[in-house]
């Protein structure tokens, strides 16, 4: 079943390919910004915010706000754009486009008087957020099965769909140490969803009237709940700002999830039959240690930031620790585990702001979101974007009436390449089939709004 296997591998790097259309956030820690001019500043803050989005980049820095208000911030839309050159042959682009509503953030403050000069707020933020679905069929005469001349009629068909979203909510103490030192403390609900589905079938129907069929469904549910903590300190040293701030790794608390596999071979060389499906399977999700350091320093009428911050890994673990089952064509024992790991790795960006008024500010920056996936990770929870992200933002912050609003749009860049042994166009026994350099290039454009009242 030479050419069945070959059309299999379409369905797989469609797969690859468009699984991660909301930048598969799994994989990346700093796709997603906050607040209103963070956002703009590209989430370079964690030494300079000025914002209730401190809550997340750095609560010690609410302590040294005068006045913190109410803050809602949302990125209205966002375009993502995919390019698979010669994805499935000399000449033959595979592309997906995309447009959906964007995260959001909204964070306020509590003004009770025994709380003196010390902060408290609450936050609720989406931490990692995808969702898509896409199906394709074909139905054709081709020679599918290599041990029999001449075509077969043939159908096939791929179904994908991925929800994931780790939604945060948060309790902020910050507390000023002295009169330019702020200490603060988040500590956060992390709550994740997750549903993910793809199916693949293939038939041919030879001459003869014999039949052979290709059937792989996989299915992926689980929810969890789990807690974590952030720690920030915030120095004002006016026009110098420091700040510090370290995240914990996520404690599971409790969570539950079904996990589901069905194999199905016959009408060729082999036979494969195997079929399971596991409901009430607890669920574990971890999140990694995090470090970061950042700063700005105002040039008169121009303000510099800059930020770094360290992932840990994260060591390959089990999500769903599914029963071992016996295979029902080969009593071979499977387990239909679904497992997670994750690379060490640090971000970096750089901001400006310009003061055309202390009120109107016009600000853009440069981060940088790289790929927290391990390369040929044989773990299934995350997909296979392995590509570097580069995020570009600006925008501006003007008054009106008595709140501030935010403008501005960001875009982000990526590209990778991959060795491809799809081709449509040439003989599937042609080596140089299998020996393509296949280029991947992601685009995405987000509008962004925000106000603080």
């Amino acid at each position: 079943m030479v050419r069945t296997l070959q059309l299999t591998g379409v369905w797989i790097v469609l797969h690859l390919l468009l699984a991660p259309t909301t930048l598969c956030q799994e994989n990346y820690y700093w796709s997603i910004q906050y607040g209103t001019r963070s956002t703009l500043l590209g989430g370079a803050v964690i030494g300079s915010v000025s914002d209730l989005s401190a809550t997340f980049y750095n609560p010690g820095a609410i302590a040294l706000f005068d006045d913190p208000k109410f803050i809602l911030s949302a990125k209205v839309y966002q375009f993502d754009s995919y390019t698979l050159k010669d994805g499935a042959g000399k000449g033959l682009d595979l592309d997906f486009t995309n447009l959906t509503p964007s995260p959001s953030f909204v964070a306020f403050d509590f003004d009770f008087d025994f709380l003196g000069a010390d902060r408290l707020a609450v936050s609720l933020l989406t931490r990692q957020s995808a969702n898509f679905e896409f199906q394709t069929r074909t139905i054709d005469s081709i020679d599918v099965i290599g041990s029999v001349p001449g075509k077969e009629d043939f159908a096939g068909g791929f179904a994908t769909e991925k929800e994931f979203n780790d939604v945060w909510g948060g309790l902020t103490y910050s507390t000023k140490i002295s009169k330019n030192l702020g200490l603060g403390l988040t500590w956060y609900f992390g709550y994740v969803d997750h549903r993910t589905g793809d199916q693949t079938i293939l038939q041919a129907l030879q001459a003869t009237g014999d039949f052979a069929s290709f059937t792989n469904i996989s299915n992926y549910r689980f929810n969890n709940l789990r807690t974590l903590a952030k720690v920030g300190i915030g120095l004002n040293l006016n026009p110098l700002t420091l700040g510090f701030t370290v995240t914990t790794p996520s404690m599971n608390i409790l969570g539950s999830g079904s996990a589901g596999n069905h194999l199905f071979l016959s009408g060729v060389d082999s036979t494969i039959f195997q079929s399971n499906y596991q409901d009430g399977v607890a669920s574990h999700y971890r999140s990694p240690w995090a470090i970061g350091v950042g700063g700005a320093y105002r040039f008169g009428t121009v303000n510099l930031h800059l930020s770094g911050e360290w992932f840990g890994a994260i060591d390959e673990y089990t999500v769903l620790d599914t029963e071992p089952y016996v295979a029902q064509g080969s009593g071979e024992v499977l387990r239909s585990d679904l497992t997670h790991e994750a690379k060490s790795i640090v971000n970096v960006g750089i901001g400006m702001d310009f003061f055309v008024t202390e009120q109107t500010i016009i600000s853009g920056a440069f981060v940088t979101d790289f790929s927290a996936r391990v390369p040929d990770t044989k773990t299934n929870l995350v997909s296979a974007s392995t590509w570097d992200m580069y995020h570009i933002s600006g925008g501006v912050t003007f008054p009106l009436g008595k709140s501030d609003v935010t403008l501005g749009l960001a875009y982000s860049f990526g590209s990778d390449t991959f060795e491809n042994s799809v081709d449509l166009t040439t003989d599937p026994n042609d080596p140089d089939a299998i020996t393509r350099v296949t280029k991947v290039i992601v685009n995405r454009i987000k509008i962004l709004f925000g106000f603080v009242i």
